[in-house]
């Protein structure tokens, strides 16, 4: 079966299953994304160029669609090389609309399949956009600019032949005529690489402080420490925890760069507006920052935590949460609607309000004071992504819907 991927950032979320399926050496498989080059074994990756470059003095609603064009246009005339030059004709399609590399395709390959990833649709009520009254900028052409941004989604809609999301949550954030077409398939979670490891420690070398599971650690993990992530309200907590807590340390994970929303207006980011804002109420011996970590140092990071705290948006499930869950670490999450398809209340993990720092607080305190209802939450927590979200399952799922 001839597979093709496309992605801006290939592998992205297709590594795992273009991993499974490129063991299977009746597939042909070829992935599309732009520079810079990757490798991954199996797969042909191709890299295609930008045609033309951004107009200057385009309408500033058109800037984001803009960017769309000129990379669907790149990618379908790369796909155009390989109709034309290398006589490749897909089964398949699998790919991610939301940056408009979808958006020529069927004009290439009529009789391809289609398979599109569909993670997120947005709108002005309801979801991330008007969540946060103290970013919210009330300005009618931030609406407008959020309703071109499923222009690109639309048109995916109507040329899917099939398509899927990972939560249900995302699923319905697409209009209700469109939900016919989308699946409900999680990537899937490594429960074999993401197990508890009682022997586990970790180093903040840079203070020469050494950790194990005899210490009491608070993690906290984002992709980005913004506000769409709750940074904001993790850390206004910390001052009243560090004082109920007075030996716990506390590790945060994450860029330092804006991704999902929108970056600060005064400060270059959002850690430094917060260390600004909270100034000495932090002790930095105790309070630690570690980046992005590489993927088995930010595992080893959650199998030596004594507690995770995963807050969000009405917005995009982070795996972080279900990472720690695997694990074996009690999760204190936001009550919020993509949180509360995975976590029961006092079963799988604890909730709390987003924007309620005593309640955060109060929620770690009781976890780590309470043994029972610890265990209880760990081993419900386990089972839960072992039973729903595990990787093989997912993949299998996955790999069916493709070739079928």
């Amino acid at each position: 079966m001839k597979i093709l991927f496309i992605h801006q950032n290939f592998p992205a979320q297709f590594i795992h299953i273009a991993n499974k399926l490129a063991k299977n050496k009746k597939h042909e498989l070829v992935a599309l994304k732009p520079d810079p080059v990757v490798q991954l074994p199996g797969v042909r990756v191709i890299n295609y160029s930008y045609l033309k470059k951004p107009q200057p003095n385009i309408h500033p609603l058109l800037s984001d669609f803009e960017a769309k064009i000129l990379r669907a246009e790149a990618c379908a005339n790369q796909c155009l090389n390989l109709k034309n030059d290398k006589g490749f004709y897909p089964d398949i399609i699998v790919a991610h609309p939301g940056w408009g590399e979808t958006l020529f395709l069927k004009d290439v390959w009529k009789d391809a399949k289609t398979l599109f990833y569909f993670e997120y649709y947005y709108s002005p009520e309801g979801q991330d956009f008007d969540f946060d009254p103290e970013f919210k900028i009330d300005s009618f052409e931030l609406i407008e600019r959020l309703r071109l941004k499923n222009t690109v989604n639309l048109h995916a809609l109507e040329i899917a032949d099939k398509g899927y999301s990972p939560t249900e949550w995302q699923k319905n954030t697409h209009p209700q005529w469109s939900r016919k077409k989308i699946r409900v398939i999680h990537e899937g979670i490594d429960t074999e690489f993401f197990k508890p490891d009682k022997d586990q420690f970790i180093e903040v070398k840079n203070k020469g402080v050494k950790l194990t599971r005899d210490n009491e650690i608070i993690t906290f993990a984002a992709r980005y420490l913004e506000p769409v992530r709750g940074f904001h309200i993790f850390m206004r907590a910390l001052p009243e925890l560090l004082k109920e807590r007075p030996n716990a340390h506390v590790l945060i994970m994450g860029h330092e760069k804006h991704g999902y929303g929108a970056p600060p207006k005064v400060y270059p980011t959002y850690k430094t507006m917060m260390l600004d804002e909270l100034r000495d109420k932090l002790d930095p011996n105790r309070v630690h920052f570690t980046n992005w970590a590489p993927k088995d140092v930010y595992r080893n990071i959650l199998q030596v935590s004594s507690a995770h705290v995963h807050l969000t948006y009405p917005f995009l499930l982070s795996w972080s949460m279900l990472e720690a869950m695997s694990v074996g670490e009690p999760v204190i999450a936001s009550d919020t609607a993509p949180v509360r398809e995975m976590i029961c209340h006092e079963e799988n993990g604890l909730l709390f309000d987003f924007f309620d720092t005593n309640g955060l607080v109060n929620q770690i305190v009781r976890v780590l004071e309470d043994k029972d209802l610890r265990e209880k939450i760990i081993e419900n927590g386990k089972n839960e992504v072992v039973k729903r979200f595990n990787l093989k399952d997912s993949l299998k799922t996955l790999e069916k819907l493709i070739i079928s």
